[in-house]
């Protein structure tokens, strides 16, 4: 079991900086178009997606994780919403080109590739579509045991600054890259009531559940300082802008 599993067995919705809370305020600023075609990637238990689904928009989402995507399913059942959930693998989306006006992430592309991600993100998108991402970003002082060790416990697979971050984007063919949050800490969040969580309560018993647990707290305790958080904000090209630079 990894740190990935662990999440899903849990049921966890939003293991992200900021919680639930700070994705419902986000999605509240972005003054959407009712009807807009939304990609949520990483979508895990659903929670976000469904929330997405009721306030109008044609939600997609897809998650890599069989656990976690059935998990959103019964979700979106029992709260009666029409939600298009796939298994898939960011860096290979199935999807055309051009499909989604909204892709909207939280916490997944620093566990990718992020140069076939980002690409994958863009190549869905339509012409002027919005991409936001909300991810873990460096604040201080890297070190390779650092990096080794957060690599080696979560699966991450890029930590870099925000002004890293905002230069991939661009390096990615995304226009009017904007930062909409940023904090150098990673912050604290309450739990909040999640009346459709599943969780498998065995786990609290369970001795490698405790280990993970007892590593996460070290690695937070150690680092925690030295990683924040970032919202990004970007566009795609939209068509008359993409033939220029052609």
């Amino acid at each position: 079991m990894d740190y990935h599993d662990l999440l899903a067995r849990l049921g966890e919705g939003s293991a992200h900086p900021g919680g639930f809370t700070a994705t419902t305020q986000l999605l509240d600023t972005l003054s959407l178009p009712v009807h807009s075609k939304v990609l949520e990637v990483g979508c895990g238990t659903g929670r976000t997606a469904c929330y997405l689904a009721r306030n109008g928009y044609r939600v997609t989402a897809v998650d890599l994780n069989r656990q976690m995507l059935d998990k959103a399913v019964r979700r979106a059942r029992r709260e009666r919403l029409d939600v298009r959930f796939i298994q898939a693998d960011v860096k290979s989306l199935p999807f055309p080109d051009h499909h989604f006006d909204v892709i909207f992430v939280e916490s997944v592309t620093i566990f990718t590739h992020w140069r076939s991600a980002l690409a994958e993100y863009r190549r869905v998108l339509k012409p002027g579509g919005l991409f936001i991402d909300r991810e873990m970003i460096l604040s201080g002082r890297k070190t390779e045991v650092m990096s080794r060790r957060l690599k080696q416990f979560y699966g991450i697979k890029t930590l870099a600054t925000m002004t890293t971050w905002k230069r991939r984007l661009r390096q990615s063919g995304f226009t009017a890259v904007l930062i909409k949050e940023n904090s150098r800490s990673m912050g604290m969040w309450g739990t909040d009531h999640d009346p459709h969580r599943e969780m498998d309560v065995t786990l609290f018993e369970d001795e490698q559940v405790q280990r993970m647990s007892r590593t996460n707290d070290r690695l937070l305790l150690r680092y925690g300082k030295r990683l924040g958080y970032a919202v990004f904000e970007a566009r795609t090209p939209m068509d008359n802008d993409r033939k220029q630079n052609e």
